[in-house]
């Protein structure tokens, strides 16, 4: 018996090496990002080290980005505050060059804005309202193709009823979850905003009005609304309106740029770094183009709040359902409050491949906005815990 030991000790030994090899072997086939995934988790305490706050910056920030870091898959974050006061809070999380690199995160870092570039067209649409240049009833088809166009020259005869009002907060009739966005349509050029005149033969799922759906192709109407009104090419007049030469804001094109924060894609099934070869970044100019970084985004949320009598904290209908993540949209944010007692954010969320952003108004009058280089996990409550966690954070800013 003494002598089978050891031979049976090594069967046993084999057949648990095969076992754990073929085991990891199985779940990397079938999950290649698990174990990227996995690694996280340990490398986020790390990370966590890196952050770096302007002194005096309340604690709520730095604890902010301790939850983004463990919670929000992002390896390289930024956040920017600026309070009631007009007081500038910023921090900065990990390494613009990939984890642990030699190039640690800066307040001038570039992130892409992606969908949070939106609230920046509702700003320069709301300036042009409070002018008298335009008004929130004002029809689409009249201003982009002329009032000659007669209801019989829609596909849709509803299309002829969607106005500014409708398209500022995602209730002009269209819904991608019933349909293809045509805005990221991979590989396909979208037809806005090269050809408005396909305005006529889109059809609707809805009334204009009567249902809220997310759309980037209303978003890239008020891009060419700004064009039409102003006469000067959407990106040009955004410059020049918002004086982006003062700042790290600059439209991009789809690669990325060399101040540009590397991007983490582990929590991504499908895209990967060379997701922008399948895009068109000059169509998505006024739904999802902007770069920058969170601290010149919060300040210019903030100066906009100035301007009277719109901003983008109005148009929230009063029966909508501010209890869920982006489903009461107002005119350039949603409002969210998941229960009476609790304190209300406005809030506009960004996601693109690899990157997620935030611009978060609180009712104090300070404007919260969050940059991260990474997807945010796929678990369905991921997004919704996040805010709950920063309205939280955001009591102790109450000046009461």
């Amino acid at each position: 018996m003494s002598k089978k030991n050891p031979r049976l000790k090594d069967l046993l030994l084999i057949c648990v090496l095969v076992t754990v090899v073929g085991g990891i072997s199985h779940y990397t086939i079938t999950n290649p990002l698990g174990l990227s995934r996995l690694l996280y988790y340990f490398q986020a305490p790390l990370i966590q080290l890196s952050n770096s706050c302007k002194p005096d910056t309340p604690d709520w920030m730095e604890d902010i980005q301790g939850y983004a870091v463990k919670k929000m898959g992002t390896p390289a974050s930024q956040l920017a505050y600026v309070d009631i006061d007009g007081e500038v809070f910023h921090c900065e999380t990990g390494w613009k060059d990939g984890i642990f690199g030699d190039e640690p995160l800066q307040p001038d870092t570039r992130f892409r804005f992606a969908s949070t570039t939106k609230p920046v067209t509702a700003i320069a649409i709301l300036d042009l309202i409070n002018r008298k240049r335009l008004s929130l009833d004002d029809r689409i088809v009249d201003l982009l193709l002329g009032d000659e166009i007669s209801a019989s020259a829609l596909k849709d005869p509803r299309v002829g009823e969607i106005t500014i009002a409708h398209l500022l907060s995602h209730r002009g009739g269209w819904d991608r979850e019933r349909s293809q966005d045509p805005m990221f349509t991979r590989n396909v050029k979208p037809w806005c905003p090269y050809k408005p005149e396909e305005l006529t033969k889109t059809s609707l799922f809805y009334d204009p009005g009567s249902v809220e759906a997310y759309s980037n192709l209303g978003y890239c109407l008020l891009g060419l609304v700004i064009e039409k009104i102003t006469d000067k090419p959407f990106r040009d007049y955004i410059r020049r309106h918002f004086d982006l030469s003062e700042t790290t804001l600059e439209f991009v094109d789809g690669p990325y740029l060399k101040d540009e924060v590397f991007y983490d894609f582990r929590n991504e099934d499908f895209y990967t770094q060379d997701y922008f070869e399948a895009m068109d970044f000059y169509a998505l100019s006024s739904s999802a183009g902007l770069s920058g970084s969170a601290l010149d985004l919060a300040v210019l949320v903030k100066k906009s709040l100035e301007n009277e009598p719109l901003t983008i904290l109005a148009g929230v209908k009063k029966n909508c359902a501010s209890v869920a993540v982006q489903e009461c949209f107002g005119y350039g944010t949603f409002r969210y409050q998941p229960s009476p007692d609790v304190i209300p954010l406005h809030i506009h969320g960004g996601k693109l491949p690899g990157a997620s952003s935030a611009i978060i108004l609180d009712p104090y009058g300070g404007v919260l906005v969050w940059m991260g280089a990474g997807a945010y996990p796929p678990e369905e409550d991921s997004l919704q815990g996040f805010y709950d966690y920063i309205r939280e954070a955001l009591v102790s800013v109450s000046p009461q």
